[in-house]
């Protein structure tokens, strides 16, 4: 509260959303991509300094508040330091894992404090829908993160790991998540309650992996969307849980931004969404008869002659990427 402002948490959050709103219309070109980061570090730390504003938490929480974003705000700017541009994907593979954790957390630890007044809210059931998902959500974005990342890195094998019965496994653990669902609305106990939301993490955890070993590492691009979406609803989800406003709405931008860029990315290799999440794409093959022949020949150039096409080039285009062969060998 600032004076007879009771609200002006209220309108910063409007703001920091409209900036955020400006950051994905900005990173939309890259003419306009820098003032695109702009909008949103100022988006992101107008958040953070409402939020700061409404809680007005004492000097020592402050204090542990501001170790905790100093240690963070060091290890982030040490690692973006270090990364490589071609390991981008998995950075952000591994990010999202934060993101899933830190939403499983949030919402185990929003039911406990929240449980007291579930008998008297009229909107309990709203908060508790919201956190059930939350929690699902979380633990799936998760797994899939550390498995993507495993896979882009080199740490677990690329190849689809195409598990027997993996899809009646996928399904027994949705209909599994879905018991626990109601069960956790039919007993309103806490004990109940927290005991049902650990049960969903632990469920969706398993999923996530299951769902995601089954993809390849050619693949894993889009996956890394998908987990983005994913992310992005599960802060929709705690948004409605804390009556957040700035967390639904930027919750919403990333849920249908990496929605809609997970669908031109299967768009652009003519196969469809369904088709990459369910894996095993490339393992097996139905066709027969003799495998089609190529024709052609291959063209070798030193490195004398790529200096003298670059200077002869009007547009040049670079791929990032590694070449599994040395520049000094070719």
């Amino acid at each position: 509260m600032v004076g007879d402002y009771p609200e002006i948490h209220s309108m910063a959050y409007l703001v920091s959303s409209l900036c955020c709103v400006g950051a994905l219309a900005g990173l939309s070109s890259q003419k306009t991509a820098r003032l695109g980061n702009c909008l949103g570090i100022i988006g992101v730390s107008g958040g953070i300094a409402a939020t700061l504003g409404y809680l007005g938490p004492t000097n020592p929480v402050l204090a542990q508040m501001a170790g905790c974003m100093a240690v963070g705000g060091a290890i982030g700017s040490t690692i973006a330091k270090r990364i490589e541009i071609t390991d981008l994907p998995q950075l952000v593979a591994a990010f999202h894992s934060l993101v899933g954790l830190a939403a499983v957390l949030t919402c185990v630890g929003t039911y406990i404090h929240e449980f007291p007044n579930f008998a008297t809210d009229p909107a309990a059931n709203v908060v508790k829908t919201a956190t059930f998902l939350g929690t699902y959500i979380g633990g799936v974005t998760l797994s899939g993160s550390l498995v993507a990342y495993g896979k882009l890195q080199g740490v677990l094998n690329s190849a689809p790991w195409l598990i027997p019965g993996r899809h009646q496994i996928n399904l027994g653990l949705g209909l599994a998540n879905l018991g626990a669902m109601s069960w956790y609305f039919m007993e309103p106990t806490l004990n109940n309650g927290v005991s049902m939301l650990l049960t969903t993490s632990a469920l969706s955890t398993i999923m996530g992996v299951t769902l995601t070993v089954a993809i390849g590492a050619a693949d894993m691009p889009v996956v890394i969307t998908v987990l983005n979406s994913y992310s992005g609803w599960a802060l929709c989800a705690e948004g409605f849980m804390l009556d957040n406003s700035l967390m639904t709405i930027v919750g919403a931008l990333i849920g249908s931004s990496g929605a809609i860029l997970s669908y031109i990315m299967c768009k652009a290799m003519n196969r469809s969404l369904i088709n990459v999440i369910m894996g095993g794409f490339g393992t097996s093959s139905t066709g027969k008869g003799k495998a089609r022949e190529i024709h052609g020949e291959h063209t070798e150039v030193n490195v004398p002659s790529v200096v003298d096409m670059i200077l002869d080039a009007k547009n040049i285009i670079i791929t990032p990427g590694q070449s599994h062969v040395p520049l000094s060998k070719i």
